[in-house]
């Protein structure tokens, strides 16, 4: 199993620096992952809050860049489409097995692809209300 699903990653930019990348997670071993849920989940809402209360011109976002999310979910509602038709035509050919096969491949697909465009959607959020999708579960 991928850490991937568990991995959160925050990125500060400055005007006119490199950009900061703080991860939720960090490797252990050269295989391992070990998570930092609750520190992370703290230090982000608290850099946050801090950030807006410097009142600073800061702009707080969520989710993936617009240009890359938005066509992401039309490939993905796409592909959905395209693999529920394929199991109605296997069931007219009465592939029962293939159509329980893919089926099953769509359910794994909607599960995993639907959770990272739920998590990653675009938006912007006040530094006081980090979004919860964007943050490891408490």
């Amino acid at each position: 199993m991928t850490m991937q699903n568990y991995r959160f990653l925050a990125e500060i930019w400055t005007a006119d620096g490199p950009k900061l990348q703080i991860a939720s997670t960090s490797w252990k071993s050269l295989v391992e992952h070990e998570r930092f849920d609750a520190a992370y989940r703290a230090f982000v809402t608290e850099l946050c809050r801090r950030i807006g209360a410097a009142g600073g011109p800061a702009l707080f976002q969520a989710g993936s860049p617009g240009v890359f999310y938005w066509p992401g979910v039309l490939v993905f509602a796409g592909a959905s489409l395209a693999i529920a038709a394929l199991i109605v035509r296997a069931l007219q050919a009465e592939a029962w097995s293939g159509a329980a096969f893919i089926a099953t491949f769509l359910v794994f697909f909607l599960w995993q692809a639907g959770a990272f465009f739920h998590r990653n959607r675009p938006g912007t959020f006040p530094p006081n209300a980090v979004p919860e999708p964007v943050l490891p579960k408490r």
